[in-house]
């Protein structure tokens, strides 16, 4: 028997049962069970987090502290798994989740149109907007959108977040500073070299405690934004999130952290 002839069914049914096993699926990262799956096999939750936004998450040495901080412990054991923060900053973020660095990002996240293309959101944890923090002497000048857009107005924001980007398209009239993180940037208007910053209503409030010297100088916010968790897509992941979450929130967990990290 010329078994040459068989020779293109028998590579036809091999390659058949090589890709049933899964092998060489390069999807198979974004099935509906293979990350949870993967987190428990590892026994380990990698979270995101730029680790300069406080009260969200802040770095403090080698430590990490902060109300988000206190959120991903909490979802980590009760996942059952350690959890491991990995390094990451506002202008690397989108970077870091396409490159698969962390399972789920962190500390102070909002949700944009941008961010929701490249991972999904769980359910808010916290809602807000922006608002300006200047120095105390300059509460007046400040008390208003149109007083910030104005020409020779030294707008500070820290790199890659949505402050830069709310500044930018907001308050083009002002001549815009991008300092490279969100910690030394309040010594900047302390200082005098620069006026105002455009932040969260809550770092804000924050900052104002923490430095003397600063103020809020809007009662409200000029935005609107929800925070929450930025997950790779993956529904049985996405699903554990937000029933996890939902249960913190009906008993106030997430105002809790939030409270104790405003201290």
């Amino acid at each position: 028997m010329k078994f040459y002839r068989y020779y293109p069914l028998l590579f036809i049914l091999f390659l058949l049962s090589y890709l049933s096993t899964g092998y060489g699926q390069p999807h198979l990262l974004h099935d509906s069970t293979s990350r949870l799956a993967q987190i428990h096999k590892n026994g380990i939750l990698r979270i995101g987090v730029p680790g300069d936004y406080a009260p969200f998450a802040i770095t403090s040495g080698d430590s990490l502290a902060g109300a988000d901080i206190s959120l991903g412990r909490a979802l980590a054991a009760t996942l059952g798994v350690k959890a491991v923060f990995v390094k990451t900053s506002w202008a690397k973020l989108s970077v870091d989740m396409r490159n698969d660095a962390f399972d789920i990002a962190l500390g102070g996240i909002s949700i944009t149109p941008e961010r929701a293309a490249l991972g999904s959101f769980s359910i808010p944890y916290h809602s807000g907007g922006k608002t300006f923090l200047c120095r105390r002497a300059d509460s007046a000048r400040f008390s208003n959108a149109s007083a910030v857009n104005t020409a020779g107005v030294r707008l500070i924001e820290n790199k890659g977040g949505t402050n830069e980007s709310v500044a930018r398209a907001m308050f083009p009239k002002a001549a815009l500073q991008v300092y490279p993180n969100n910690i030394g940037i309040f010594n900047e208007i302390v200082a005098g070299r620069a006026d105002v910053m455009v932040t969260d209503d809550t770092e804000a409030d924050l900052k104002t405690l923490q430095y003397p010297q600063l103020c809020r100088s809007f009662a409200g916010t000029v935005t609107k934004s929800d925070k929450a968790l930025w997950i790779h897509t993956d529904a049985a992941l996405v699903d554990f999130v937000n029933n996890w979450l939902q249960k913190q929130l009906a008993v106030g967990m997430p105002q809790r952290w939030l409270k104790e990290a405003m201290h």
